[in-house]
Parts: structure tokens; sequence; C-alpha cells
């Protein structure tokens, strides 16, 4: 007699009557001793709870997903199965529907579903009763283990055919994975649908839309080749390419490929949007802007390109605008939180930092992890005066991504509005370390050796701020109004040279 096969059962708690039931119609399967039955209720006291489920989901043989409103929504149910459809596993998934909810958009639209053709058990044009509906999915589930069974008895050689079939499930296995930022173990999928099928170009692609996200450019673009080598045509190809190029700052290729994209698909709202984005970072706006409104023309719905041109309005200083479209992006999708960044940078930039503060909050709420929007809050609450606020935030920034220039530059500003210049030295030197073209950090930390009067230390870091791109008599003149108006406010006196170095050239 043939071993039992093991099936784990994936259920919303609000959905426990249905599990209860769903055993009960399989009582007779598990009696004749084809197979055995695990779901969460097997979990003894004393047992580690992840450690249960995943370690039975390793050794299953069948995946059983009661599917409904509830279970689509649970994170629970969706990590149980992205293990299922982890590269090294065979467990064979069969969605159970019951009752009407959004599955045809989901993952599990990738599998044969039961009752039959994926009507909800709980519909009643279809089935007389529910009882109806629990036999059929019963048949259904007898007949897949007959089927496992035989084959297992015959192991018949795998056929071209088959072979290509079973990449692309591995390639939708590894799509759906990287939906659920689960990014290495969608790489191993997509690496199993290469090995299945070395010609398959959706896995190339998309394997190097993961690498991307990693931020292992080099290797997403040496994925994005090979799949426009398999498909000189696939236009999403080189419009991935184009934004990996974009990202390492390599504009002119990045051109190219967005270029070709739109040639080939010139309805691909994608490619107008990362071609935008490319401008926008070459600060060439208005050819920025022109992309994103074709773009949107296209996609009215794509949340992404909003984000993306409010970006370019507000560097254009056209903080209104910008404001609108990063609430029509809130608007399409409420979980970005890089937008409720980048609205809160626009509210700072108006001076209105109670409203900053709280998409900055939301940001975190939405993204912990986000050294950047810190950074930012930081920043607002330097603005307020709120410094032990501000210090908090940026030392939370650091934590996180402790290479960010950009973190101790504006931390050793705080510490110079509060007169600290010990620390904002340290500050300054750190973020010059981590960036050494950072113009600002220069500039400032020479400001304070003005007020310092260490001369030498100031020339040394005025000039290396004039070299990397500031224009240090603008800035002084910003500040201070004039030599004349420093000289007097701070009753310091600049040594010629110093003053011929911070006074702009005459007209």
């Amino acid at each position: 007699m043939s071993k039992p096969l093991k099936i784990f059962i994936t259920y919303a708690h609000k959905d426990t009557k249905a599990k209860d039931e769903l055993i009960t119609h399989l009582a007779v399967l598990k009696r004749e001793g084809l197979i055995d039955i695990w779901h969460d209720n097997e979990i003894l006291p004393g047992d580690k709870w992840h450690d249960a489920i995943f370690s039975n989901l390793d050794d299953s043989d069948i995946l059983l997903y009661l599917t409904s409103a509830y279970s689509l929504d649970s994170e629970n149910c969706n990590k149980e199965l992205a293990a299922a459809l982890d590269a090294d596993t065979k467990i064979r998934v069969i969605p159970i529907i019951l009752d009407h909810c959004d599955w045809k958009n989901h993952q599990l639209s990738d599998f044969q579903a039961l009752p039959d053709k994926g009507k909800p058990i709980t519909d009643s044009s279809v089935w007389k009763c529910e009882s109806e509906g629990w036999q059929n999915v019963a048949e259904g589930i007898r007949k897949v283990v007959t089927k496992i069974q035989v084959q297992a008895k015959s192991s018949p050689r795998i056929t071209p055919e088959e072979m290509e079939t079973l990449s692309n499930v591995k390639l939708q296995q590894g799509n759906f994975l990287m939906m659920l930022k689960q990014m290495d173990q969608a790489i191993a999928a997509y690496l199993r649908a290469i090995d299945l099928n070395p010609n398959n170009t959706g896995a190339y692609n998309n394997r190097g839309i993961a690498y991307g996200v990693k931020d292992e450019l080099d290797r997403a673009l040496e994925d994005f080749d090979k799949a426009i080598e398999l498909n000189p045509k696939l236009a999403d190809a080189y419009n991935n390419r184009g934004n990996a190029y974009r990202i390492k700052g390599e504009f002119d290729r990045a051109f190219e490929d967005f270029d070709k994209a739109i040639e080939l698909n010139p309805k691909l709202a994608d490619a107008y949007n990362g071609r935008g984005a490319a401008y926008r970072e070459k600060c060439e706006f208005d050819r920025a802007l022109e992309d994103f409104d074709k773009a949107i023309e296209l996609d009215p719905e794509l949340a992404e390109t909003y984000n993306n041109r409010g970006i370019a309005y507000r560097i254009k200083g056209e903080f209104d605008r910008a404001l609108e479209d990063y609430n029509k992006a809130i608007e399409l999708n409420p979980k970005l939180a890089g937008v409720y960044v980048n609205r809160g940078d626009a509210y700072s930039a108006k001076g209105e930092f109670d409203r900053a503060l709280e998409d900055y909050n939301k940001a975190i709420e939405l993204n912990p992890k986000l050294a950047e929007v810190y950074v930012n809050r930081g920043n607002a609450y330097s603005a307020k005066g709120e410094f032990d606020r501000a210090f908090e935030d940026y030392n939370k920034a650091i934590e996180l991504n402790p290479k960010l220039a950009e973190t101790y530059n504006n931390r050793g500003a705080a510490y110079t509005k509060k007169g600290d210049f010990d620390n904002a030295i340290k500050d300054f030197t750190t973020a010059i370390k981590h960036q050494p073209d950072n113009a600002d950090a220069y500039n400032n930390r020479g400001i304070i050796w003005l007020h310092l009067q260490r001369w030498e230390n100031f020339r040394s870091d005025l000039s290396d701020a004039r070299d990397v791109g500031i224009d240090i008599a603008i800035r002084f003149r910003n500040v201070y109004g004039s030599v004349a108006n420093f000289e007097r406010i701070t009753e310091i006196q600049l040594p010629e040279d110093i003053a011929a170095m911070l006074t702009p050239p005459q007209k």
C-alpha cells in the first residue's frame, strides 16, 4: 500500500467552520489510508507556532488553500502559500473557493481550483446545498491523490513540453513571491524556471527586476540583456534595463532603452514614466513633465507617475501643483510610503511643518525602516526648534543607514543652531568621509571655522566647497548680506583674502 499523502490546510481563522467541514468530507479518504491531514489545531502545547507550521508544510504533498476574502487578506495564509511555492518544494496547491472574492486577481488564479470551475461553495445558484459543493471538492481531491500516487509508481520521463509548463509554473511562483517582497525566494524560483527552460524570457526579465529591487544592478542588467537577446521585441525588458541604467546614472544608455521600449510599444506608460524620471534627474524638467503627462494620459491610475511628476514640480518650486499630484498618488495607492515623504517635503518647503510631520509620521508607520524619512522629519523638527526630537530622528536614521552623508550633514546643522560646534564639526567631517563631494558639508564646516576664526581650516573648506560646485560668495551673502554686515554683527574682522573670497564679483 502506498504511503498516505500529507495534506496541509491553509485557512483564515474566521473560516474555521469551513475548515472543519472540509475535514469531515475528507474523512473517507483518511480512513482508507490515502491521506493524512495537518492544520494549525494540531500544534501541541509547548510547540513553537512558526516552526510547527513550516516544518509540517515542508513535508506536505498537497496544500488546500481555503479561499475567501479573509484568507486573501491574511498575511499568515499568504506566507504559507509563499513557502509552498518555494523553488525547492514540490507541494501541489489547490484553492478551494468558499465564497465570492477577488481570488482571480491573486496568485491562486494560476492553479486549478475546486469546486469545479472555481464556483464558490456558498453559491446557491450552482449548488443545491453547500454539502453538494463540499462533496465535489472531496471528489476532486480524490482524483488528485490517485493521480499523484499513480505518477509516483510509474515515474515517467518528463517531456520537453512538460518541462516548459513546469518552468512557467516556477515563473508564476517567482512573481507571487516578488509580490510578497520575498526577493531572495523569488530569485530562487526564477533560477529554477531557467533551469527547466533556458529560453524562458519572462524568468530572466523578472529576475532582473528582483535584482534591481535588491540594488544588484549589474546582475539585473545581465538578466535584461539575456531577455532582450531571447526576445529583441520585448518592450518591457528595454524599459526595465533603462530604469537600471537610470539608477546607475548612465542616462545616455537609459534614454536609448526607453526610446526603444516606446518604439516597440507606444502605449507603454511605464516607459514614459521612466524616461521622465531620467529627464528630471538630469534637470530637464520640461521634457520630464511632457513624459509624465503622456504616461498619465496612457494610464491615469499609475500612482508612481503622479508621484514622479510631483517631485518635478516641487524641484521647480511649484509646490501647489506638486501637492495636487502627491494627493492623487495617495488617493490611488494610500500605502506608498515614499509619496508621504515627498508630500511632507513639499509642505516643509512651504513652511507648513506640522502638516509635514503628519506625512512623515504616516510614512514611518508604513515603512519604519526608511532612513530618509527620519532625516526629513528631523529637519522639520530642527526647523521648529525642537532639537531633541530632531536628534532622535537623525540618530535613528544613522542606525538604519550609517553611511548616509545627508544625515550627518543635517545633524551637524542642528548642532550648529544649538551652538554645539564640536559635535557639528564631527558630523560634517563624517559626512565628507562618506561623500567626499558633499559641497554642503564643506560649506557648513567652513562657516564654523569662520566663527571660530580658524582661518586656515576656513580657507581649505571654502576652497573645497567652491571646487565641488557651491558659489560660496552667494551663500554667504544670502545669510549675512555682506562682509561688512557680518563683521558688524559678529565683531569678527575677516582677513583680506577671505573677505575677497566672500565678496561676489562686481557686474
